[in-house]
């Protein structure tokens, strides 16, 4: 799973450098004589009675998410095929850079990344390392593409797909930091989830990075192969109730394993809820399982369909809507700081 962490961040960081190189390019290209068939992100895939149906006419989660990966994988590998051909000819153009990763670039890395809850800075050592060279090498190439569509040898017609923009209500949530904010990342999870209860710490983290800047909110998404993540997600309800979901959420996830009703009802007491009969009596009827189920539900119609899944954009705090981008799956705290950094960007 470090592996797929450190390859999210690398595609990310070289996908957003190209990306501000072919925007540059679009600016400076000089008319081509030749015609050239030029890649478009939005191509017609059908046409009706005449009429053009374009791919962004019947864009889902689903789809955006695939054109996202194929962008990514098409971005990584252009500098690669192109600078090959070019090296044949141009002096100027190196393929491997001529840098070392050191063991305090790797140390800054794993402190930089909270890596601590993923294993060892031993342990995960030669992963890190083999991350970086390749992001230096990729960095590398990237700065070499740029050199040479600066210098009219190559022209770059890649695009992005177009931004996937959803919106959700937050009315059932639990928001931390500031309610007002007009940035959010919305959560749901599930508290028998591994990966969710490692984000936790990259969560609490980035809390205390943006306080009163960005609001966080909590929304339950217990998968149905979790047996007693439900009834776990109902226990931090009853606990609310009573002014005490942070501690019941915390402790859940410190207890993945432990989630039967009665480990819930001793969670209650460790927690000194006050009215332990009061708490008992919600959990036993079950009374926020239909919370929980339109939970799941607004999490569904969004493309939320594993856990952790998140929702980073503008938020309404008088009609507790958000407006954003879903992203899925312990992502690296760089990932969540570059798309919360977006919206606030849009906000100043």
């Amino acid at each position: 799973m470090i592996m797929r962490f450190l390859q999210v961040s690398l595609l990310l960081f070289c996908t957003g450098f190209l990306v501000s190189i072919v925007m540059a390019d679009q600016h400076k290209e000089k008319e081509i004589k030749a015609k050239v068939e030029r890649y478009t992100s939005n191509p017609v895939i059908a046409t009706v009675d005449g009429k053009a149906i374009h791919l962004n006419d019947i864009m889902n989660k689903t789809i955006h998410d695939l054109l996202e990966d194929l962008y990514e994988e098409l971005a990584a590998t252009l500098p690669q095929t192109v600078l090959k051909e070019l090296a044949k000819k141009h002096k100027g153009i190196e393929l491997k850079p001529a840098t070392t990763v050191t063991d305090k670039e790797v140390e800054a890395f794993y402190k930089q990344n909270n890596l601590q809850q993923r294993g060892t800075l031993q342990q995960l050592k030669g992963q890190i390392k083999q991350y970086l060279v390749e992001l230096n090498n990729r960095l590398y190439l990237a700065q070499q593409f740029s050199v040479a569509m600066e210098k009219g040898w190559v022209y770059n017609y890649l695009e992005p797909p177009v931004e996937f923009l959803v919106t959700t209500s937050t009315e059932t949530a639990v928001i931390r930091n500031n309610p007002k904010a007009s940035v959010m990342v919305l959560e749901f999870s599930d508290y028998q989830c591994p990966f969710c209860g490692r984000i936790q710490p990259t969560l609490d983290s980035l809390m205390d990075k943006y306080k009163e800047k960005v609001a966080f909110a909590y929304r339950h998404f217990p998968l149905s192969f979790h047996t007693e993540a439900d009834e776990a997600a109902i226990a931090a309800e009853c606990a609310r109730e009573q002014g005490k979901f942070e501690e019941m959420h915390k402790i859940l996830y410190q207890n993945q394993r432990k989630q039967h009703p009665s480990d819930l009802k001793g969670y209650a007491k460790t927690i000194k809820v006050k009215n332990l009969t009061k708490f008992n009596q919600c959990l036993d009827q079950e009374k926020y399982r239909k919370l929980v189920q339109d939970d799941i539900r607004d999490g569904s119609a969004i493309g939320i369909s594993g856990t952790p899944g998140f929702m980073i954009g503008t938020y309404n705090s008088k009609t507790k809507k958000v407006t954003g981008e879903v992203l899925s799956g312990a992502l690296p705290q760089s990932v969540f700081e570059k798309t919360i950094q977006k919206y606030l960007n849009k906000k100043s």
